[in-house]
Order: structure tokens, then C-alpha cells, then sequence
């Protein structure tokens, strides 16, 4: 696809794991995929079973903008989305007793699903040092058929947090 043609439509969220939580987060964009003004996240234990990991999954993607940059070129501004992640930071080190920033990302894994033309690919992520992120192989991505069937979901997004190095 060329740079100047229009993109489908298309949906995202980030999903995080550590030891201690899953936050499923709203992600809403163009070609910059980016947290939500409230940055509404969905918190569940690590230990969700695969329906309540879809319904949070589904969710977060229903939740999703597709946002065309001249429509709402606010939304674009580096200013709103870096205090934005750093308001998500702060929130979830504080809701699950992380002392350091190092401590928490250290275990972390994280994957954007993306739910566009009929599929939901789910990208599995490698944490080179805590805080910074390189994407797998695209044969580590798990690709389904979009459905709402929370444990199809659910499960669909397992297999890409296990995927995670």
C-alpha cells in the first residue's frame, strides 16, 4: 500500500502481562497508533481464564477510534500521547506496587492486536531492556478470523503473550 492511499478501517489495543496483571488498553490512531485522552484500560489477574481475556480483548477493540489525522489532528500531538503513557505508567505501578520502572517492565510482555478486514492479528513483542520493544518474526503473530467469541479471543490472545521473549 502506498503512503498517500487511504488505510481500512481498522482497531487496536495493546495488551500487558506480568506476574502481577493483564491490562488490556484502548489504542485509537492512523498510521500512529496511540493511548485514548482517559486511556481507558481493562485490569484483570494473570490468572483470567481465555472468555474473560476475549471479553477484555473484544472490549478494548470495540473501543477503538479510527481517526483521520486532518479530522482531529489534536489527537496527533506528542505532548497528549507522552503524558498520556506516562499517566498509564504511573496508574498501573501504583495499582500493582511497582517501586521502579525497571522492576516494572522487567517481566512485562506485550502484544497490539489489530482487528481490520475481517482477521484480528495479535503481535507478539521482544523486550530488548525494560521500556523498549522489537517486534517478533510475523510467523510468532497469531492471526483468526475476527469474531466475538470471547474464548476463541481469549485464547487467540494467549498464544501471543506465550509468544513473547
Amino acid at each position: 500500500m502506498r503512503s498517500w492511499e487511504r488505510l481500512p478501517f481498522t482497531q487496536w489495543a495493546d495488551i500487558q502481562r506480568t506476574e502481577r496483571y493483564v491490562t488490556v488498553e484502548v489504542r485509537s490512531g492512523y498510521r500512529m497508533i496511540l493511548p485514548e485522552n482517559d486511556d481507558y484500560t481493562i485490569h484483570l489477574t494473570p490468572d483470567s481464564d481465555d472468555e474473560a481475556l476475549g471479553r477484555a480483548l473484544l472490549e478494548g477493540l470495540d473501543m477503538s477510534r479510527f481517526i483521520w489525522p486532518e479530522d482531529e489532528p489534536e489527537f496527533f500531538e506528542w505532548q497528549r500521547y507522552v503524558k498520556c503513557a506516562r499517566d498509564w505508567e504511573k496508574d498501573v505501578m501504583r495499582r500493582y506496587g511497582y517501586k521502579t520502572r525497571h522492576d516494572f517492565y522487567k517481566n512485562m510482555n506485550w502484544c497490539r492486536a489489530e482487528r481490520s478486514e475481517g482477521k484480528l492479528s495479535i503481535v507478539p513483542h521482544k523486550r530488548d531492556k525494560p521500556g523498549l520493544w522489537t517486534d517478533l518474526s510475523p510467523e510468532q503473530t497469531v492471526i483468526i478470523p475476527a469474531t466475538r467469541n470471547l474464548v476463541d479471543l481469549g485464547t487467540a490472545l494467549r498464544l501471543a503473550l506465550n509468544r513473547c521473549e
